[in-house]
């Protein structure tokens, strides 16, 4: 927090991550909390992410409010927009900020995703600005995640009865009698 993230526009600096949806409950421990978050990178199908912005760095306004709003978009493998996931202007933290230094994070306005079994796998990228509305300033934010192939069902060999042998008839065997001297 000290010295900011590294993508940064003059003081205000931030970071677009990707953790497990469960997670968000850390960011509502007090400041300096031990938080723990796993960053995700990869996921299968099914997974219930959440899509964070942390920044820190913001300016403040001659009434001691800041505000900071963030564009966000996720794209496919091959460069479409997923989901109808293109999100404009939203908010981040609006209104009393006692410390422009202090790390911030989205949690009012969290988007979260999972992916479909249908969804291609690849590297899905996650695109955002974030923007300190009272400076002015923009910082551009990218980060990717891969989608892994759905796990292949097990398939279930088909049920082939076989068939009944017909029954067998005994035999009679004849033994040649060995004439008894």
């Amino acid at each position: 927090p000290k010295t900011g993230f590294p993508d940064h526009n003059g003081d205000f600096s931030a970071m677009v991550i990707v953790i497990p949806q469960q997670q968000l409950a850390e960011f509502d421990k007090a400041d300096g909390g031990a938080r723990q978050i796993s960053r995700v990178n990869r996921a299968e199908p099914g997974a219930q992410l959440a899509i964070k912005l942390v920044f820190t760095g913001l300016a403040i306004d001659s009434n001691g409010n800041g505000e900071v709003t963030y564009d966000l978009k996720v794209l496919t493998p091959d460069g479409q927009i997923y989901a109808a996931s293109d999100y404009r202007h939203l908010a981040a933290v609006r209104g009393p900020v006692s410390d422009g230094r202090r790390v911030f994070d989205n949690r009012t306005k969290v988007v979260l995703m999972s992916f479909d079994p249908q969804d291609k796998p690849g590297v899905y990228t996650i695109k955002a600005v974030a923007r300190d509305e009272v400076s002015e300033r923009e910082v551009p934010l990218v980060t990717t995640i891969e989608l892994l192939a759905a796990p292949a069902k097990a398939e279930t060999p088909p049920v082939v009865e076989a068939p009944v042998p017909a029954p067998v008839k005994a035999k009679k065997t004849h033994r040649k009698k060995r004439a008894r001297r």
